[in-house]
């Protein structure tokens, strides 16, 4: 699955799973970044830890605190 693919599905899984509006800002933001990746891009899934908060330190961001 390419890049573009999978964050599709996330927008469908958004909508149609967890009832989000696709009139949300977010979801227009969503699929304003799938128009712009690239058809083939495609980002290998090795490496990116096991968290949200292990991407934010890689990326060199502030990590949230646990809810």
């Amino acid at each position: 699955m390419n890049d573009r693919e999978f964050l599709m599905w996330l927008h469908e899984r958004l909508e149609n799973v967890h009832g989000e509006d696709a009139c949300y800002d977010y979801m227009h933001k969503l699929r304003a970044i799938i128009k712009a990746i690239p058809a083939n891009k495609v980002t290998p899934n090795m490496g990116t830890g096991n968290s949200l908060n292990d991407t934010r330190r890689d990326l060199g961001l502030k990590v949230a605190n646990a809810i």
